[in-house]
């Protein structure tokens, strides 16, 4: 083929890519352009300006998540692009353009615009799991009347008192936890390691959610026969019954999705906060010290955790480094303006919650493992709320936040009244992101008798 044949079939063929990414573009997008009746063209910058990766012809980035480098380690790609292309920019994921967002002032701007409904791109994989049982689904997947109608009914009895009333059946499945540990670890080999702990860690979030789970039947047994219910504490599962608001099937695809939901995501952050604590032998000796003033070997009970400031501190401080979901999302349900964009209807916005929690010019050393940061008295680090959001934000924020964090604040409590935590000789993990963030199925923990 001649120089000239070759250069006239590769221009053939350009012109065929932008045809068919013209075909596949959305038309929001091409509206997009230019300010319309409802985005007066004031200093509203169109969708079209937002900065970005050029990305691949009708594909866009796709193939930039599939790089070797890049499988798992979404957060830190995102973290490369905001730092290329600042707080807010726009990428193209085949007919979609989303817009990524690490911005404490503009999540906040986009709360602020969130209408009665927030909506967000629902997760595949309980779409999937919901379709294969026939289930209607819950708070995670639900949009719209139903989704208002279970929060609701949830909220109210998920709050911190409400949650207290949980501790003691809590403190018994950490009892099996730490004997479990025992158990398991080697100590003929003298390693002290546990095998497969992330295992053992999910099992012991799976046995708390069942706590819950089994007064489904016990509750509504209760009231059939005729029990009243009333008082501030009255249990979570007698309340949500008793209000009538949902359905007992509404009730249990609720159940299953606040608590399958959270078992992974808890037990991912306890490990991670394990690891992190024999790394910092200086922050674990500190936190004992407060657990043993506090406590001495007794159970905690709701109030203990009161006083116990520093362990709240190392859970938050954890929570920032690897937060249990890196990226939010919402998807605009209007036309709107984020930043001085033009942002139209039905765009996906990813709300990069690793971004900020790493971004130095809010918190200072980020990648360090600092607890004391959060400590009254010290210098604020997070000017605004919306710096720190790992369980997500507004009212499509997880309503299980407050059974997560008591399960992590009573299984550390109970770990490390009995053991030392200790770096192993292959002491480095690689957290990865598989919808959540994981530091991998072994902890290079060694759990050392006290």
């Amino acid at each position: 083929m001649s120089d000239i044949a070759l250069r006239r079939a590769l221009g053939q063929g350009a012109r065929v890519l932008r045809q068919t990414r013209a075909m596949f573009t959305t038309s929001a997008t091409e509206e997009a352009t230019a300010p319309t009746a409802s985005t007066p063209a004031t200093d509203i910058k169109p969708f079209t300006d937002l900065p970005g990766p050029k990305g691949w012809p009708i594909l866009g980035s796709f193939p930039d998540y599939f790089k070797k480098e890049n499988q798992g380690q979404m957060h830190e790609l995102m973290r490369r692009r905001h730092r290329q292309f600042g707080k807010i920019f726009r990428e193209q994921f085949g007919p979609r353009h989303n817009v990524a967002v690490a911005d404490p002032a503009l999540l906040e701007e986009i709360l602020r615009k969130e209408g009665k409904y927030p909506s967000r791109p629902p997760y595949e994989s309980w779409v999937l799991y919901n379709t294969l049982r026939n289930r209607q689904g819950g708070l995670m997947t639900s949009d719209k009347e139903y989704w208002r109608r279970s929060r609701s009914a949830l909220a109210t009895k998920l709050r911190p008192k409400a949650v207290s009333d949980y501790v003691e059946g809590m403190n018994q499945v950490c009892v099996d936890l730490v004997d479990r540990i025992g158990y398991l670890k080697d100590e003929k080999g003298g390693t002290h390691l546990v095998p497969r702990l992330l295992n053992e860690l999910n099992k012991f979030t799976m046995e708390t959610a069942d706590l819950i789970n089994q007064r489904i039947d016990e509750v509504s047994k209760e009231l059939e026969s005729g029990e009243t219910v009333e008082g501030e504490h009255v249990d979570f599962m007698k309340y949500v019954v008793s209000t009538h608001q949902l359905s007992r099937n509404e009730i249990v695809d609720n159940i299953i999705e606040i608590f399958m939901g959270g078992i992974d995501t808890t037990a991912n952050s306890l490990a991670f906060l394990f690891y992190l604590l024999a790394k910092n032998e200086h922050i674990q000796t500190k936190l004992i010290a407060e657990i043993d003033n506090v406590l001495g070997k007794r159970q905690p009970g709701s109030s203990d955790l009161q006083n116990m400031s520093y362990l709240k501190a190392c859970v938050k401080e954890t929570l920032r480094l690897f937060p249990p979901i890196p990226m939010n999302a919402r998807t605009t349900t209007e036309d709107m303006t984020i930043g001085g964009y033009f942002i139209p209807k039905d765009t996906i916005l990813m709300l990069n919650v690793y971004v900020m929690s790493h971004d130095e010019n809010i918190f200072p050393d980020p990648d360090e493992f600092r607890p004391d940061r959060w400590m009254r008295g010290e210098e604020e680090v997070a000017p605004s709320p919306f710096s720190f959001v790992p369980f997500g934000f507004g009212t499509r924020s997880c309503v299980g936040r407050r059974i997560a964090e008591s399960q992590i604040y009573l299984a550390t409590i109970q770990i490390l009244q009995r053991y030392w935590l200790k770096k192993s000789d292959k002491f480095d993990i690689k957290p990865s992101v598989r919808t959540q963030f994981t530091p991998g199925p072994e902890l290079p923990v060694m759990f050392v008798e006290r």
